[in-house]
């Protein structure tokens, strides 16, 4: 029989080892032991210790409420746009960030339509909708432990304004396309002439080639030969896109198409499209994988996240692609800078996103507050794969050395090493070369 003062030693020894990226020590009681589930098994969010509709939220948007509540802040409304620039100053949202979504395929679909559509503004956290004459704007706010929370903010003037939570959106937001978590969404659907859609893909990410995203999306920038399926809806231009795969390509402003006087800016820019295929995906791996460890379940969500970090299945880009703000100066300005000025946030954009392949959601609150035993696996992972030879490479991880050079593994290992917050000892010394 263990003694109080043996189990105790055990604990902290186990505690220890997690901390320092080892497994726990203290094996695990019958009801905690894990149960192993498929990818795309549904997830009982709403129980203990996760429970999705109840407790203490640190999102975002619950942190800005709980200062118009105790009174430290207000939101001041503005006649043309509500409450929109502020919220997006508080939150710290770039209006750069702006994307424009006329696909009826989210709430106020009667508003929304190519002449009228919806925008999207987004940072590493959160994502912010908003529709020229809709009741409230909407808000999507991503909680370290509880997935994505959804709030909404009417838009005429009160004396106190505040986000009011609606589950509403779990009806969407929930399901397969946002992998059975509270989750976010970015799909690509060709349109009749108001917006409903016609056909398309139901979950974009960084995976999918470009010559199948961005349907019911309009699109600023210029991207060379590559195509895509933005700035096209009603039959004849289908048609017309399908004979003239360029066609509505290239565009660096879409008036013809919309009043954008009615928008805070009149874009909706390529480089922020491409972070946002990129980051919606990455946030619901890292909720599954937050849901799962919280529930003791376990699926293959660990190794999907993995990969996706590290952008190994990435579509190839043809690049240079270029848009037309001033949003990718801002995101490679909010990159955290390693002694040699490198960052995860610096661009490629010529044949990948970009330039160090380890995605800046590793600095998310959504990532560094999951449960700490599974971000030091993940970390792990991530460093054994940056140290690994270019036979293991080959083994191990299906990826050819000249494809993911030792150089820039090394230079991935120092950046993380000098600006992740609570970086694990074993990342602190520097990667092995053959």
């Amino acid at each position: 029989m263990i003694t109080r003062c043996l189990l105790l030693c055990l604990v902290l020894a186990s505690l220890s080892a997690e901390l320092n990226g080892q497994e726990p020590l203290v094996a695990l009681k019958p009801h905690e032991m894990v149960k192993e589930i498929e990818f795309r098994d549904p997830i009982p969010f709403g129980l203990k210790p996760v429970e999705y509709g109840f407790g203490e939220l640190t999102d975002p948007v619950s942190l800005l409420n709980q200062k118009l509540s105790a009174g430290t802040l207000n939101l001041q409304h503005d006649s043309q746009w509500g409450y929109l620039r502020e919220v997006l100053k508080y939150l710290k949202i770039p209006e750069s960030s702006q994307l424009m979504v006329y696909s009826k395929t989210a709430l106020n679909p009667r508003l929304i339509k190519p002449t009228n559509p919806r925008v999207v503004y987004f940072n590493d956290d959160l994502y912010l909708g908003w529709v020229p004459g809709a009741t409230a704007m909407e808000l999507a706010s991503v909680d370290p432990l509880k997935g994505t929370i959804f709030f909404e903010l009417q838009a005429k003037p009160t004396v106190k304004p505040q986000f009011v939570r609606s589950d509403r959106c779990l009806s969407c937001h929930a399901g397969g396309s946002s992998l059975r978590v509270p989750g976010l969404l970015v799909r690509s659907f060709l349109t009749d002439l108001h917006g409903r859609p016609i056909s398309g893909y139901s979950q974009i990410s960084h995976d999918k080639p470009l010559e199948k995203r961005w349907g019911g999306w309009y699109v600023t920038g210029t991207h060379g030969e590559m195509v895509h399926l933005g700035n096209v809806f009603g039959k004849e231009a289908i048609e017309e896109s399908k004979a003239n795969p360029a066609y509505l390509t290239n565009l660096k402003q879409i008036d013809q198409f919309v009043d954008t006087s009615k928008y805070l800016n009149p874009h909706s820019d390529l480089v922020a499209h491409l972070i946002l295929d990129h980051q919606v995906h990455g946030h619901n791996l890292i909720t599954r994988v937050s849901m799962e460890e919280q529930l003791r379940l376990k699926s293959d969500v660990e190794d999907r996240l993995l990969r996706y970090l590290l952008f190994l299945d990435e579509a190839e880009l043809a690049g240079p692609l270029k848009g037309t703000t001033t949003y990718q100066s801002w995101f490679e300005q909010q990159g955290k800078r390693d002694s040699q000025g490198r960052s995860l946030k610096d661009f490629d954009l010529k044949t990948r996103l970009f330039r160090h392949r380890l995605s800046y959601l590793i600095y998310t609150d959504s990532f560094n507050k999951m449960p700490p035993s599974a971000r030091l696996r993940i970390l792990r992972e991530i460093y054994a794969f940056m140290n690994a030879t270019d036979s293991e490479l080959e083994q191990e991880w299906d990826v050819y050395p000249e494809d993911f050079p030792s150089q820039e593994r090394q230079a991935i290992v120092q950046i993380v090493a000098e600006t992740l917050p609570d970086c694990p000892e074993f990342w602190k010394s520097p990667a092995r070369t053959e």
